[in-house]
């Protein structure tokens, strides 16, 4: 009987097909697309292919042409590698591209990257939430001929795949339809504050799982409450204490942290600019208090932006959320990647309201800038240093969240 594999997956998944004539081969230009050792070596037999390969350590990238195309690409942006010699031939990353799995114990997950405008189609735009799904998966697809990369989330034997419920938990609270965004985003505060007391440093014996598993599920079931929602979320609602001054200074050191050296699409940070007024004097000065106050003044407009879009972002931060595996990504606390995640979510929101603002709300603009926004948070090897270097201040999330969040 042949092997099959379970997947946990948002439905879209199950809709993508990869077709470059859609999307004009985003993932062929631009990109260093590495060519695997077993994949350079089946181009070596082939004539016209090589060289076009550069080396990369172990591996080869390959040289895109004069216009930052992949030069395997045929007039109507389909592969001719894969057109005339099949799928087998095609490199890890061209198989994989943009699918992204990951192990837990005995399951899987599957989503894609929005940097692929047809997967950033096909998930955002929608009015209803991200629908999540279990697959069968067979063996052919789950390796690929060994060609899928899975990259194992390591935990303690056995709580691998309770993993999986925290990550559904927190996608249920970012999908609570009767708060605001900035108010599921404080509420998940709240209960990754609480995740972080039950699982410490992550360092535990076998024998203390059980437990943790009930203190875990005790949790769950406790956000899961309609009585917890109508009690105490209005609590930790009040708690919180906005500063607009402070969520411009914020913001500010950020972009410059993050920014200053980013050239490419720079019209989604000029958006930003011209909408808060951030543009320098003629001494190179900008005001705290000037930009706070534009930033107040469009109080109105960002709440019906919120509103208006509110399904755009809950899908772009949910499907975050569940492909980087938040809040488990990297291996500081719970607390310090929930500050990564909800700080990455307030810039891309600032952002796409700049875009909005200025009249760049056309599908097409928004499925750019979700691409390159993911580019530059997913495949950035120094953004979330960068992003850990202004927060890690914040020792607290709560003080945190009372800087990013408007409750």
């Amino acid at each position: 009987m042949a092997s099959t594999y379970l997947y946990f997956q948002p439905e879209y998944v199950s809709r993508f097909k990869c077709d470059g004539s859609k999307c004009g081969a985003h993932c062929c230009g631009h990109w260093h697309v590495v060519i695997d050792a077993k994949t350079y070596e089946k181009y070596s037999r082939l004539d016209g292919i090589i060289e076009h390969l550069n080396p990369l350590g172990k591996a080869h990238v390959i040289n895109m042409d004069e216009n930052g195309h992949c030069p395997f690409l045929t007039a109507d942006n389909l592969c001719s590698i894969q057109r005339e010699h099949g799928e087998d031939f095609l490199s890890d990353t061209c198989t994989t591209y943009p699918r992204y799995t990951k192990g837990f114990g005995k399951f899987f997950e599957r989503s894609l990257s929005m940097t692929c405008p047809v997967a950033a189609q096909t998930a955002l735009f929608s009015d209803e939430p991200m629908r999540f799904e279990f697959v069968e998966v067979p063996e052919e697809i789950h390796s690929h001929g060994g060609k899928i990369g899975i990259a194992n989330v390591e935990s303690t034997e056995g709580f691998a795949e309770h993993m999986l419920e925290v990550q559904v938990a927190l996608i249920s609270i970012m999908q609570e339809r009767t708060l605001t965004i900035d108010q599921r985003l404080i509420v998940m505060g709240f209960f990754c504050d609480r995740l972080g007391e039950i699982i410490g440093d992550g360092k535990f014996t076998a024998a203390q799982v059980p437990i943790l598993i009930d203190n875990l599920n005790r949790l769950i079931e406790t956000y899961e409450s309609k009585k917890f929602f109508a009690r105490q979320v209005p609590r930790m609602l009040a708690s919180v204490r906005f500063d607009e001054k402070k969520f411009v200074r914020l913001i500010l050191t950020l972009f410059n942290e993050i920014y200053s050296n980013s050239s490419r699409q720079g019209r989604f940070l000029n958006a930003v600019s011209d909408t808060l007024g951030l543009n320098p004097d003629e001494n190179n000065f900008v005001s705290i208090r000037a930009v706070s106050d534009n930033f107040a003044r469009l109080a109105d407009e960002r709440k019906i932006f919120a509103e208006r879009y509110a399904a755009f972002l809950e899908n772009y931060f949910v499907n975050d959320l569940f492909l980087n595996c938040y809040p488990w990504r990297f291996t500081e606390s719970i607390a310090n990647n929930f500050t990564v995640f909800v700080t990455t979510c307030k810039i891309f929101e600032l952002i796409a309201f700049s875009l909005v603002h200025m009249g760049l709300d056309d599908e097409d603009t928004l499925i750019k800038f979700v691409g390159w926004f993911t580019t530059q948070t997913t495949h950035s090897v120094d953004v979330h240093p960068k992003i850990f270097h202004v927060v890690k201040k914040f020792d607290d999330p709560f003080e945190l969240m009372g800087t990013l969040l408007e409750q």
